[in-house]
């Protein structure tokens, strides 16, 4: 495996794990708001920004899961490398090859 396909694997899940928690924060974050202010206070420019962190919310939830089909993809393309360079090997190694 190279190591640019490694870093990325290995720096894609990392991402992913920060976007998981911060969208897990986001969520106890929107959830303590929504149960402990009032109705009346949850107007204008204060229901708002409610509205606007239950998008970010959403948002960063949706990359989390983009970020998780990424690694796949690049677990996916390793494997894929690696039985490559095996078949080659193989062949280098036959008489002829």
């Amino acid at each position: 495996m190279t190591a640019n396909i490694k870093h990325a694997k290995e720096k894609t899940a990392e991402i992913a794990q920060d976007l998981q928690l911060a969208g897990a924060e986001l969520h106890l974050t929107n959830t303590a708001l929504e149960r402990q202010l009032p109705e009346s206070a949850k107007q204008g420019d204060v229901g708002r920004a409610l509205e606007q962190n239950a998008a970010i919310e959403n948002k960063v939830q949706e990359a989390a899961e983009e970020l998780a089909e990424v690694k796949d993809l690049l677990e996916e393309e390793v494997a894929e490398r690696t039985r490559l360079e095996k078949k080659i090997d193989r062949m280098e190694g036959e008489p002829g090859g």
